[in-house]
Parts: structure tokens; sequence; C-alpha cells
């Protein structure tokens, strides 16, 4: 991260519960709208794309048919009616509930102590938020990068493997890159033989793969990836990323 200038490192994300953040997203927003913030790409992560139109067909459709003239349209219950107001949207933007997972997060704490995330906080907290609606650490930290941050401030540890309850991400081995294994026995087991078990059990990883990105990973098979289950974000993050790869 140092070498390629990253601010911030995910290795997770996925969407929020809805319930725990009804208004974070309006005083996000808000705070971009006040300091005359325009997204550098990292905003649309964390934003509901706008909904297609709908595409006329052409005449030679079988299924096309012609318009209604404009005096029996207007007669049309609710025609001229002004649409509905979405009290969860702000600045015709709506929160899609993605966030970097922040159980793991690796980040400069230089861009945490800068005047502009200390605004940014100051604003969260004086909402009530925190306390009323617990908002926690995650949403605040990526709606801050959102605002602040670019797509190429940002590295996603793709090679990283990281196991939190039943949310996994544990990537595959990389071919011809698995580096030998130095034994690591740890302290904290004060029992020598369970600790020398421990070890013998990381000694034996998950054989590689095309196309693998990681090294010397033992996924639990009984869980499925976060990066293809729902509720993931990855598909956003590739989105504005333009790729898997951190840009």
């Amino acid at each position: 991260m140092a070498r390629a200038n990253k601010t911030y490192g995910f290795t997770i994300a996925v969407k929020e519960l809805k319930e725990t953040v009804p208004n974070i997203f309006r005083y996000a927003s808000a705070y971009k709208r006040l300091n005359n913030l325009t997204s550098k790409g990292l905003w649309e992560m964390f934003v509901e794309p706008p909904p297609e139109e709908p595409t006329a067909l052409p005449t030679s459709d079988p299924k096309y048919r012609p318009p209604l003239p404009e005096e029996i349209l207007k007669t049309e219950p609710g025609r001229g009616v002004l649409p509905e107001v979405d009290p969860e949207a702000m600045e015709d933007e709506k929160y899609n509930m993605c966030h970097f997972w922040s159980n793991f997060e690796i980040a400069r704490l230089d861009w945490f102590r800068s005047q502009a995330y200390e605004d940014f906080f100051q604003m969260m907290d004086r909402s009530g938020g925190f306390w009323m609606e617990r908002w926690g650490d995650a949403p605040i930290h990526s709606l801050a990068a959102g605002a602040l941050l670019s797509p190429k401030d940002i590295h996603y540890f793709r090679d990283f493997g990281y196991r939190h309850t039943t949310i996994q991400h544990c990537p595959a081995n990389a071919p011809a890159r698995q580096l030998p294994r130095i034994p690591y026995l740890e302290m904290t087991t004060e029992d020598e033989k369970k600790r020398r078990e421990e070890d013998e059990y990381w000694e034996s990883f998950d054989a590689v793969k095309e196309n693998g990105v990681g090294c010397r990973c033992k996924c639990d098979t009984d869980i499925v990836d976060v990066e293809g289950k729902q509720g993931s974000c990855l598909a956003e993050w590739v989105e504005v990323a333009g790729g898997w790869a951190s840009p």
C-alpha cells in the first residue's frame, strides 16, 4: 500500500443491515453538498444505480402499440400528480447499504486524522445516529472514503484470506507462487502437543488452482466465499474500479 500510495485497504465488502442505518446516507450526502464535494469515482459504489428508462418498441415489432391520444391520457387516474418522494433518497441518490467490512481493514492514520475526515465525523456525530440508530464504524469509514477518496486510493486485498462467523473470503492459491512456509509455533497455546498440532494443520494448505491469487490459504469448504454470496458488494467494487484488481 505504501509503495502504491494507497489510503485504505479491504478484503470483504458487504451490505449493512438496513434497519441500523436509516438516516446515515442523508447526513453523508449532506456533508458532500455542504462542502461542495464532487465524486472522485468511489461514491458511486455506495449508491443504487438509477432505474433504467423503458425503451420504446420499434414500429416493426409485433408487440408495438401506438400511443393513446393525449386527450385520453389526460383523463387517466394519477395523470399530472406529482411523483412520490422517496423518504430514503437524498439528492436523487439512495444508499445501497454497501460498505467495506472493517473487521479487516488497513488504512493510513493520517487520513483518519485529516481535517476533512474529522469534519465528516463531527457532522455524523452531531446527528446523533451513533446513539439512536447504532451506526457502526464500517459504514462511516466507507461513506467517508466514498466522499473523499477515489478508487485508485483503495486496495482490495483479494489475496488475503479472512473469515468471521459465516462470512469468509478465502482465495484459491496461485500457481507457481507459493513460498515455503516457515513453522510458526505460537505461544498463546500452553500445551506443547496442541501447539504442534495447530502448526501441522496449517502446514498442509489447499492445492493451487488456475487464476488463483492466494498464498498458502486453507479454505473452509462448508462456507460459500463472500465473492459469490448474496449481499456481497464485490460487483459494485468491480464496477467503480474497472476490474477485480485495485486500480
